[in-house]
Protein backbone atom coordinates (compact mmCIF):
# COMPACT_ATOMS: atom_id res chain seq x y z
CA UNK A 1 0.00 0.00 0.00
CA UNK A 2 2.72 2.66 0.85
CA UNK A 3 4.67 1.54 -2.08
CA UNK A 4 1.70 2.84 -4.19
CA UNK A 5 1.05 6.25 -2.25
CA UNK A 6 4.73 6.68 -2.78
CA UNK A 7 4.12 6.05 -6.34
CA UNK A 8 1.06 8.82 -6.83
CA UNK A 9 2.63 11.11 -4.97
CA UNK A 10 6.16 11.16 -6.95
CA UNK A 11 4.11 11.48 -9.86
CA UNK A 12 1.31 14.03 -9.65
CA UNK A 13 4.43 16.75 -9.50
CA UNK A 14 5.15 15.64 -13.11
CA UNK A 15 2.37 15.65 -13.80
CA UNK A 16 0.59 18.71 -12.84
CA UNK A 17 3.84 20.65 -13.86
CA UNK A 18 2.98 19.94 -17.89
CA UNK A 19 0.21 21.84 -17.54
CA UNK A 20 1.89 25.24 -18.69
CA UNK A 21 -1.25 27.79 -19.38
CA UNK A 22 -0.70 31.13 -17.42
CA UNK A 23 -3.50 32.83 -19.45
CA UNK A 24 -5.72 33.28 -16.53
CA UNK A 25 -4.42 30.25 -14.52
CA UNK A 26 -1.69 30.35 -11.73
CA UNK A 27 -0.60 26.98 -11.11
CA UNK A 28 2.31 26.17 -8.87
CA UNK A 29 3.49 23.82 -5.84
CA UNK A 30 6.04 22.23 -3.73
CA UNK A 31 6.99 18.60 -3.60
CA UNK A 32 9.41 17.34 -0.48
CA UNK A 33 11.24 14.55 1.10
CA UNK A 34 12.31 14.47 4.70
CA UNK A 35 14.65 12.32 6.53
CA UNK A 36 16.40 11.75 10.55
CA UNK A 37 17.65 8.87 12.21
CA UNK A 38 19.15 8.77 15.57
CA UNK A 39 21.61 6.43 16.46
CA UNK A 40 23.23 6.15 20.37
CA UNK A 41 25.31 3.11 21.13
CA UNK A 42 26.94 2.80 24.83
CA UNK A 43 25.10 6.20 26.01
CA UNK A 44 24.87 6.15 29.13
CA UNK A 45 21.87 8.83 29.61
CA UNK A 46 19.57 6.23 27.74
CA UNK A 47 17.14 6.68 24.99
CA UNK A 48 16.66 4.55 21.83
CA UNK A 49 17.54 4.48 17.73
CA UNK A 50 14.79 6.28 15.81
CA UNK A 51 14.42 6.31 12.22
CA UNK A 52 11.80 9.17 10.63
CA UNK A 53 10.40 10.01 7.24
CA UNK A 54 7.83 11.97 5.51
CA UNK A 55 7.06 13.09 2.06
CA UNK A 56 4.31 15.96 1.26
CA UNK A 57 2.88 17.58 -1.95
CA UNK A 58 1.29 20.97 -1.86
CA UNK A 59 -0.24 21.98 -5.58
CA UNK A 60 -2.49 25.26 -5.70
CA UNK A 61 -4.32 25.78 -9.55
CA UNK A 62 -6.37 29.56 -9.37
CA UNK A 63 -8.45 30.94 -12.28
CA UNK A 64 -8.74 34.54 -12.58
CA UNK A 65 -11.03 36.20 -15.23
CA UNK A 66 -13.03 39.30 -14.92
CA UNK A 67 -15.42 39.25 -12.35
CA UNK A 68 -14.43 35.26 -11.10
CA UNK A 69 -12.37 33.86 -8.97
CA UNK A 70 -11.54 29.94 -8.74
CA UNK A 71 -8.96 28.90 -6.48
CA UNK A 72 -8.05 25.05 -6.31
CA UNK A 73 -5.12 22.82 -3.01
CA UNK A 74 -4.57 19.68 -2.68
CA UNK A 75 -2.66 19.47 0.03
CA UNK A 76 -1.03 15.73 0.98
CA UNK A 77 1.35 14.31 3.64
CA UNK A 78 2.67 11.22 5.21
CA UNK A 79 5.45 10.75 7.37
CA UNK A 80 6.15 7.65 9.92
CA UNK A 81 8.62 7.45 12.88
CA UNK A 82 10.42 3.64 13.90
CA UNK A 83 11.97 3.17 17.21
CA UNK A 84 14.39 0.22 17.76
CA UNK A 85 12.10 -1.28 19.87
CA UNK A 86 8.76 -0.86 18.89
CA UNK A 87 6.66 -0.99 15.81
CA UNK A 88 6.52 1.52 13.11
CA UNK A 89 4.02 4.68 13.89
CA UNK A 90 2.93 6.96 11.12
CA UNK A 91 3.38 11.24 12.76
CA UNK A 92 1.60 12.45 9.17
CA UNK A 93 -1.51 11.64 7.38
CA UNK A 94 -3.21 14.03 5.32
CA UNK A 95 -5.32 14.42 2.07
CA UNK A 96 -6.83 17.47 2.13
CA UNK A 97 -8.95 18.76 -1.36
CA UNK A 98 -10.40 22.34 -1.54
CA UNK A 99 -12.21 24.31 -4.25
CA UNK A 100 -13.21 27.40 -3.78
CA UNK A 101 -15.58 29.68 -6.59
CA UNK A 102 -16.17 33.44 -6.20
CA UNK A 103 -17.64 36.07 -7.90
CA UNK A 104 -17.43 40.10 -7.25
CA UNK A 105 -20.47 41.29 -5.04
CA UNK A 106 -19.80 44.25 -6.67
CA UNK A 107 -18.54 45.24 -10.13
CA UNK A 108 -14.96 46.77 -10.17
CA UNK A 109 -14.72 45.48 -6.51
CA UNK A 110 -12.05 43.60 -5.91
CA UNK A 111 -12.28 42.70 -1.84
CA UNK A 112 -16.18 41.39 -1.85
CA UNK A 113 -16.97 37.98 -3.64
CA UNK A 114 -19.82 35.95 -3.35
CA UNK A 115 -18.51 32.11 -2.67
CA UNK A 116 -19.41 28.65 -2.70
CA UNK A 117 -16.51 26.20 -1.53
CA UNK A 118 -15.80 22.39 -1.04
CA UNK A 119 -13.70 21.00 1.50
CA UNK A 120 -12.63 17.58 1.91
CA UNK A 121 -10.92 15.75 3.84
CA UNK A 122 -9.88 12.13 4.56
CA UNK A 123 -6.18 10.00 5.44
CA UNK A 124 -4.36 7.53 3.57
CA UNK A 125 -3.34 4.53 6.17
CA UNK A 126 -4.36 3.18 9.34
CA UNK A 127 -4.00 4.37 12.33
CA UNK A 128 -3.22 3.01 15.72
CA UNK A 129 -3.04 4.13 19.65
CA UNK A 130 0.58 2.64 20.82
CA UNK A 131 -0.78 2.61 24.29
CA UNK A 132 -3.86 0.86 23.72
CA UNK A 133 -2.93 -1.06 21.18
CA UNK A 134 1.67 -1.43 21.01
CA UNK A 135 1.30 -4.44 18.60
CA UNK A 136 -1.15 -2.31 15.79
CA UNK A 137 -3.98 -4.88 15.99
CA UNK A 138 -6.71 -2.82 16.30
CA UNK A 139 -6.89 0.22 13.60
CA UNK A 140 -8.75 3.41 14.84
CA UNK A 141 -8.88 5.36 11.51
CA UNK A 142 -8.75 4.39 8.23
CA UNK A 143 -9.08 5.87 4.35
CA UNK A 144 -12.37 7.46 4.70
CA UNK A 145 -12.96 6.77 8.59
CA UNK A 146 -13.08 9.33 9.10
CA UNK A 147 -13.40 11.10 5.70
CA UNK A 148 -15.09 15.29 6.25
CA UNK A 149 -16.91 16.92 3.10
CA UNK A 150 -17.44 20.41 4.05
CA UNK A 151 -19.65 22.76 1.61
CA UNK A 152 -21.02 26.25 1.97
CA UNK A 153 -22.11 29.05 0.46
CA UNK A 154 -21.26 32.33 1.62
CA UNK A 155 -19.54 35.75 1.33
CA UNK A 156 -15.74 36.29 1.20
CA UNK A 157 -13.86 39.55 2.53
CA UNK A 158 -10.16 39.89 0.52
CA UNK A 159 -8.86 42.78 1.29
CA UNK A 160 -5.32 42.49 0.29
CA UNK A 161 -3.27 39.35 -1.59
CA UNK A 162 -2.27 37.75 1.56
CA UNK A 163 -5.26 37.37 3.97
CA UNK A 164 -8.93 36.35 3.21
CA UNK A 165 -12.11 35.93 5.16
CA UNK A 166 -14.96 33.75 4.31
CA UNK A 167 -18.29 33.80 6.20
CA UNK A 168 -21.11 31.09 5.35
CA UNK A 169 -24.48 31.03 7.32
CA UNK A 170 -25.58 28.35 4.80
CA UNK A 171 -23.03 25.09 5.37
CA UNK A 172 -23.49 21.64 5.65
CA UNK A 173 -20.53 19.21 7.07
CA UNK A 174 -20.90 15.35 6.30
CA UNK A 175 -18.39 12.70 8.62
CA UNK A 176 -17.98 9.49 6.61
CA UNK A 177 -16.93 6.26 8.42
CA UNK A 178 -16.69 4.02 5.94
CA UNK A 179 -15.22 0.84 7.89
CA UNK A 180 -17.60 -1.75 9.50
CA UNK A 181 -15.83 -1.86 13.03
CA UNK A 182 -15.39 1.89 13.71
CA UNK A 183 -18.71 2.55 12.18
CA UNK A 184 -20.23 -0.09 14.60
CA UNK A 185 -18.66 1.42 17.77
CA UNK A 186 -19.88 4.88 16.75
CA UNK A 187 -16.39 6.16 15.78
CA UNK A 188 -16.22 10.08 15.17
CA UNK A 189 -19.51 10.91 15.90
CA UNK A 190 -21.73 8.67 13.60
CA UNK A 191 -24.46 6.51 15.18
CA UNK A 192 -23.26 2.90 15.89
CA UNK A 193 -23.97 1.11 12.73
CA UNK A 194 -24.24 3.96 10.45
CA UNK A 195 -21.50 5.33 7.78
CA UNK A 196 -22.25 8.78 7.15
CA UNK A 197 -23.50 11.80 9.35
CA UNK A 198 -24.85 15.13 8.01
CA UNK A 199 -24.88 18.52 10.29
CA UNK A 200 -25.96 21.83 8.92
CA UNK A 201 -25.17 24.99 10.44
CA UNK A 202 -22.43 28.54 9.79
CA UNK A 203 -18.91 28.33 9.16
CA UNK A 204 -16.03 30.80 8.78
CA UNK A 205 -13.11 30.61 7.25
CA UNK A 206 -10.00 32.73 7.32
CA UNK A 207 -6.44 32.13 5.48
CA UNK A 208 -3.19 34.15 5.27
CA UNK A 209 -0.19 33.88 3.45
CA UNK A 210 2.81 35.70 3.61
CA UNK A 211 6.74 35.87 3.17
CA UNK A 212 7.41 37.43 6.72
CA UNK A 213 11.04 37.32 6.41
CA UNK A 214 13.79 37.03 3.13
CA UNK A 215 12.97 33.15 2.43
CA UNK A 216 10.57 32.67 5.21
CA UNK A 217 6.92 32.52 4.42
CA UNK A 218 4.16 31.94 6.62
CA UNK A 219 0.95 29.91 6.10
CA UNK A 220 -2.36 29.61 8.67
CA UNK A 221 -5.83 28.48 7.81
CA UNK A 222 -8.45 28.72 10.28
CA UNK A 223 -11.94 26.77 10.27
CA UNK A 224 -14.99 27.23 12.24
CA UNK A 225 -18.33 25.42 12.06
CA UNK A 226 -21.31 25.35 14.74
CA UNK A 227 -24.30 23.12 14.19
CA UNK A 228 -27.45 25.13 14.19
CA UNK A 229 -29.48 22.08 15.43
CA UNK A 230 -27.08 19.71 17.83
CA UNK A 231 -25.07 21.75 20.41
CA UNK A 232 -24.81 24.92 18.61
CA UNK A 233 -22.89 26.46 21.46
CA UNK A 234 -19.97 24.34 20.56
CA UNK A 235 -17.37 25.40 17.29
CA UNK A 236 -15.29 22.87 16.33
CA UNK A 237 -12.06 24.38 15.45
CA UNK A 238 -9.18 23.10 12.86
CA UNK A 239 -6.41 25.44 12.91
CA UNK A 240 -3.00 24.84 10.29
CA UNK A 241 -0.04 26.86 10.56
CA UNK A 242 3.10 26.64 8.31
CA UNK A 243 6.38 28.37 8.42
CA UNK A 244 8.56 27.47 5.53
CA UNK A 245 12.37 28.40 5.68
CA UNK A 246 14.16 28.10 2.70
CA UNK A 247 17.94 27.52 2.99
CA UNK A 248 18.55 26.85 -0.82
CA UNK A 249 17.24 26.38 -4.11
CA UNK A 250 16.66 22.48 -2.87
CA UNK A 251 17.23 22.62 1.03
CA UNK A 252 14.35 23.97 3.04
CA UNK A 253 13.10 23.66 6.63
CA UNK A 254 9.18 23.00 7.85
CA UNK A 255 7.13 23.97 11.15
CA UNK A 256 3.76 22.55 10.75
CA UNK A 257 1.10 22.94 13.58
CA UNK A 258 -2.21 22.04 14.07
CA UNK A 259 -5.04 22.40 16.18
CA UNK A 260 -8.24 20.40 16.37
CA UNK A 261 -11.68 20.72 18.41
CA UNK A 262 -14.36 18.42 17.03
CA UNK A 263 -17.02 18.01 20.25
CA UNK A 264 -17.98 15.05 17.82
CA UNK A 265 -14.77 13.04 18.40
CA UNK A 266 -15.07 10.91 22.19
CA UNK A 267 -11.89 10.24 24.40
CA UNK A 268 -12.12 7.58 27.32
CA UNK A 269 -9.48 6.21 29.86
CA UNK A 270 -8.84 2.79 29.75
CA UNK A 271 -9.12 -0.41 32.00
CA UNK A 272 -6.39 -2.50 33.26
CA UNK A 273 -7.55 -4.95 30.40
CA UNK A 274 -6.84 -1.84 27.60
CA UNK A 275 -11.05 -1.45 27.18
CA UNK A 276 -12.19 1.98 27.01
CA UNK A 277 -13.98 3.06 30.71
CA UNK A 278 -17.52 4.72 29.28
CA UNK A 279 -18.18 6.98 32.63
CA UNK A 280 -14.74 8.72 31.22
CA UNK A 281 -16.01 10.19 27.83
CA UNK A 282 -14.59 13.46 27.40
CA UNK A 283 -14.34 15.62 23.95
CA UNK A 284 -10.15 16.93 23.93
CA UNK A 285 -8.06 19.18 22.10
CA UNK A 286 -5.73 17.95 19.88
CA UNK A 287 -2.78 18.85 18.91
CA UNK A 288 -0.27 18.30 16.32
CA UNK A 289 3.53 19.26 15.72
CA UNK A 290 5.91 18.53 13.36
CA UNK A 291 9.65 19.83 12.75
CA UNK A 292 11.15 18.88 9.35
CA UNK A 293 14.46 19.40 7.46
CA UNK A 294 15.03 18.23 4.33
CA UNK A 295 15.02 18.50 -0.33
CA UNK A 296 11.89 20.51 -1.43
CA UNK A 297 11.70 21.39 -5.10
CA UNK A 298 9.16 24.47 -5.75
CA UNK A 299 7.65 25.08 -9.32
CA UNK A 300 4.93 27.27 -10.66
CA UNK A 301 3.72 29.97 -8.78
CA UNK A 302 2.41 30.31 -5.13
CA UNK A 303 -0.42 32.70 -3.56
CA UNK A 304 0.27 35.52 -1.63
Amino acid sequence: MKQYIFIILLSLPITLLAQTDTTYWNKGGKFGINFSQATLTNWAAGGGNTVAGSVYFNYIADYQKGSILWQNTIDMGLGWIKEARSEQQKADDRLVLTSSFGKRLIPNNKKWFYNATVDFRTQFLEGYDPEKDPNQNKPISKFMAPGYLMTSIGIDWRPNDNFNLTLSPVTGKFTFVQDDSLSAAGAFGVDPGEKFRAEFGASLKASYNKEIFENVQFTSNLLLFSDYIDNPGKIDVNWENILNLKVNSWLSANIYNQIIYDYDIKFYEVDSSGNDILSTETDKWQFKNIISLGLAVQFGGKRG
